[in-house]
């Protein structure tokens, strides 16, 4: 039988499902969409229709011999046509693992080539029809390079409007990716800012706890040890890219200070959270590395009694939160390499999240030092 411990609160798979990034399955070549393809057919439906009733029309205000069934031939070599792009298009698809630009270019001397060899079928289709001889020596050169130049500029035409659809839905689609890559860097940052709590917390609450064991004070130790998992047990199940209320947010950082009460006996703890501001919503663990900061520059490095205060109020349509600690810290930890990363982890996540409708200010004095936090007032759902 498995006994259970506190420090099983500790395990990050504890209730919580960990973060990771699933890797893609990566596919060879392009990947056209349903939509693409929609839009590909389109284009050529159109083009091929409009051509065919151009020209029907034409040729029948033009006073052409047996319309009927001039159109009738029109349509069978529209059909044609169309199974040629058709071809040219499963000729592409054969081609997707080349670059857009190869291609281009392959769609573009193929396209020459068909475009040539349609002409022909074209006329010689005519011809037959009107019941004109085949022989190259009596040939209409002036109407076959008519009919020639016609479908070389339509096949072109056609080329260029299929390869900007292609074009236009490889951007959207990079646009799309890259968004997503913005997105999950923007994602895993706010996660690794928001993960950064101080080792010296977890190591000070172990020394503490083996001390009290040594000391024969296994009771406290065993509360210690509780507090502790229940605090780490509550952090691992927060997301730190959803926004929580801010009486969670002070729950939390009660369950912290009991803790650290049980290093500092003579620390006083206080919290001011007015009930219309419960429901504030504030990104989840941003007041962390500012209690941290208290505690291990203010309260560990001043003679008690020793005091922190974290208090709320509402300024207008903003929200104020302030971090007080009794004692004094060197005003300037903000710039000080290694005692700054706290300040500076919390003013990066408030500026990804905010932009510049936030505020964090520094204020030491003589016997007290403040860390003022000011935010858009919003509510969580």
């Amino acid at each position: 039988m498995r006994h259970t411990s506190p420090m099983d609160g500790l395990n990050p798979d504890h209730g919580r499902e960990p973060f990771y990034v699933e890797e893609s399955t990566v596919q060879r070549g392009r990947v056209q969409t349903a939509a693409e393809m929609r839009a590909k057919i389109s284009l050529t439906l159109t083009m091929w229709g409009a051509n065919y009733v151009i020209i029907t029309i034409g040729s029948i205000l033009d006073g052409g011999t047996q319309p009927i069934a001039a159109a009738g031939v029109r349509a069978f070599v529209v059909m044609v046509g169309i199974a040629l792009c058709y071809g040219l298009h499963r000729l592409l698809r054969r081609l997707a693992h080349r670059p857009f630009r190869a291609r281009a270019l392959i769609l573009a001397a193929t396209a020459a080539v068909t475009a040539e060899s349609y002409a022909w079928f074209t006329y010689f289709c005519f011809a037959w029809f009107r019941g004109k001889p085949f022989h190259l020596a009596i040939l209409d050169w002036t109407s076959a390079f008519s009919t020639l130049q016609l479908w070389t500029w339509f096949f072109i035409a056609w080329t260029g409007l299929y390869l900007a659809i292609e074009y236009s839905f490889d951007a959207k689609d990079e646009a799309q990716r890259s968004a997503e890559l913005r997105n999950l860097a923007h994602n895993a940052k706010l996660r690794a800012l928001s993960n950064q709590i101080n080792p010296h917390f977890l190591f000070n609450s172990l020394n503490s706890i083996s001390s009290l064991i040594l000391d024969g004070k296994s009771a406290d130790a065993e509360r210690m040890l509780t507090g502790l998992s229940t605090f780490f047990r509550s952090t691992l199940s927060i997301d730190p890219l959803i926004d929580v209320a801010l009486a969670q947010e002070f729950d939390l950082h009660r369950r912290y200070l009991a803790i650290e009460q049980m290093r500092y006996p003579d620390l006083a703890v206080s919290f001011t959270l007015p009930d219309d501001l419960a429901a504030a919503a504030v990104p989840a663990l941003i007041l962390q590395p500012l209690v941290e900061n208290a505690i291990k520059h203010g309260v560990a490095k001043s003679s008690p009694p020793t005091a922190i205060t974290i208090a709320a109020r509402r300024e207008g349509e903003r929200l104020a939160i302030s971090i007080t600690n009794s004692g004094t810290i060197n005003a300037g930890l903000d710039e000080a390499p290694n005692h700054g990363i706290g300040l500076a982890n919390v003013r990066e996540r408030l500026d990804e999240h905010y932009g510049a409708a936030q505020s964090l200010t520094v204020l030491p004095g003589a016997d007290a030092f403040e860390v003022r936090i000011i935010l858009p007032l919003g509510f969580v759902r």
